[in-house]
């Protein structure tokens, strides 16, 4: 299965649009963050290893990728070498909640690691992160067009999403616990 969150008839649109890979194994992050992304007109895709970050990046090298520290039995510690010893490792910044100085400067050394960002984090933040690293690479992420009315994540039931709206445009999204 391919998930990537843009379908190939909207893809054909947004080729001008930076593409973001997203490597995560909590698929609940996954569905948030590519459903932000993808309303701001982005062309994400998302691997849940760093096997699947392979098979994504024989695929087309994103713009900038998105990866998590820890994924189960992986790590980026290990693996993000590996992948820039390979010369496969496209522009990335981490962005993790297992984020202490040193692993940061550990990270940080790697050349395409452009930085970190510490979960938890709010959207406009991962937003102003993501068309920093973008401007550096001399990409413009500003001007795209938002995904027309983007549909909650997969998975996430309606009366758990909050969106707090300030113009129409979500701000922030929260996951409430069940029955709260």
């Amino acid at each position: 299965m391919n998930r990537t969150s843009v379908d190939e008839a909207s893809q054909a649109g947004k080729d001008h649009a930076p593409r973001i890979l997203i490597v995560d194994n909590d698929a609940r992050i996954v569905e948030l963050v590519s459903w932000f992304l993808s309303k701001k007109g982005f062309v994400v895709s998302s691997a849940g290893s760093f096997a699947e970050t392979r098979e994504r990046l024989a695929e087309g090298r994103p713009d900038l990728m998105l990866s998590d520290v820890d994924l189960g039995s992986e790590s980026a510690l290990e693996e993000l070498p590996r992948l820039d010893q390979d010369g496969l490792l496209p522009p990335t910044l981490v962005v993790s909640g297992y984020l202490d100085p040193a692993t940061a400067g550990s990270l940080e050394r790697l050349g395409p690691v452009l930085g970190t960002l510490a979960k938890p984090f709010d959207f406009p933040q991962l937003e102003e992160r993501i068309e920093t690293c973008l401007r550096g690479l001399g990409r413009s992420a500003e001007g795209h067009a938002l995904a027309p009315q983007a549909a909650p994540p997969v998975g996430v039931p309606a009366a758990q999403l909050q969106v707090a709206a300030s113009g129409g445009e979500a701000e922030w999204v929260e996951i409430l616990p069940a029955g709260s």
